[in-house]
């Protein structure tokens, strides 16, 4: 059995009122799929093409020839766009957009077709632009998933075009489901994320999370920091820059939980002393702090320079009471 839908953990009422939209021909052309990384977006997208395209099921019956081929992705009527990893800024171009229309055209017409763009807020302008227009003016039985963080990183005219749908994180325990046997804190720090989840607990992302903590400690009681030019290579790579972000946040948020002398919704368990460092700062400093940071995460999610994000981010900390 190949029916995607049955091995995804979460988003259950999520999955069954798109397959009340399938049923009752109310699938719109365009979707928008929001929410954090890491939570099983992209799975769902592709339960959602078997269903489009299954012969059997508008639910999917997984055994069909086009189920089957939907599920190794090897489908002629699947179509999936990301950035080029190789790049050092990965983005989707726009050359990326102007193939996969030409490849539409040149698709079988009656058949549906899905085209899955994730992460879908790494198009550059122009490739975003390139694709309004099929957006506009969608053909019969095209579907397009748009795969992001957050809704808000689309040209209005592209949101205007799509039913957005949003995806929370996974629960603690649908976390343990997907992986079994972490330490607490790392389901914790994780925030439902399986993604980052899989950093913090491998051999490279133990070492980072540490060299984010002892960036943290810099950034919050060094003065000298911004002239010491040496942290620049632990945030210059956008991957490992939100990844310093996600851990300062949680750390900062811990630190306000602790000040009010509970200990329940600790993320950071295994941090308690660096943790008490933080006490030196006032609550209102490290809601300050809290809220810059937050403003910082949605910057480099938008593909913004991460060393300026953290260069502004340390000049607003420095101005703050």
């Amino acid at each position: 059995m190949a029916r995607i839908a049955d091995s995804i953990i979460g988003h259950k009422a999520e999955i069954e009122s798109l397959f009340s939209m399938r049923e009752q021909g109310r699938f719109p052309h365009s979707f928008i799929f929001a929410g954090p990384s890491g939570i099983g977006k992209k799975m769902v997208a592709l339960a959602m093409a078997q269903a489009l395209v299954c012969e059997q099921n508008q639910r999917a019956c997984g055994v069909c020839g086009p189920c089957l081929r939907i599920e190794k992705k090897q489908s002629e009527s699947l179509f999936i766009v990301k950035p080029d990893e190789e790049d050092v800024k990965p983005s989707i171009k726009v050359e990326a957009i102007r193939d996969l229309l030409e490849s539409l055209s040149l698709a079988t017409l009656g058949a549906a077709r899905v085209v899955i763009i994730d992460p879908a807020q790494l198009m550059n302008a122009m490739a975003a632009n390139a694709l309004l227009k099929t957006l506009e003016e969608p053909s019969e039985n095209l579907y397009f998933i748009l795969i992001a963080n957050d809704a808000q990183q689309f040209l209005p005219t592209i949101r205007s075009r799509s039913q957005v749908k949003r995806f929370s994180a996974l629960t603690f325990s649908e976390l343990q489901q997907v992986k079994p046997g972490q330490p607490d804190w790392a389901y914790h720090s994780a925030r439902g994320q399986v993604d980052l989840l899989d950093t913090l607990t491998s051999q490279e992302g133990i070492g980072r999370r540490e060299e984010a903590l002892e960036l943290f400690e810099k950034f919050c009681f060094d003065p000298a920091f911004l002239l010491d030019g040496s942290w620049r290579a632990a945030v210059k790579d956008r991957t490992w820059a939100q990844f310093n972000l996600k851990c300062w946040l949680q750390m900062t948020r811990d630190a306000l939980i602790l000040k009010t002398q509970a200990r329940q919704g600790i993320m950071n368990t295994d941090q308690t002393e660096r943790l008490k460092k933080l006490f030196e700062l006032s609550n209102s400093k490290l809601l300050k702090f809290a809220d810059l940071l937050v403003g910082a995460e949605r910057d480099v999610n938008a593909n913004l320079d991460p060393a300026l994000v953290f260069d502004s981010m340390k000049v607003h900390y420095a101005r703050m009471d």
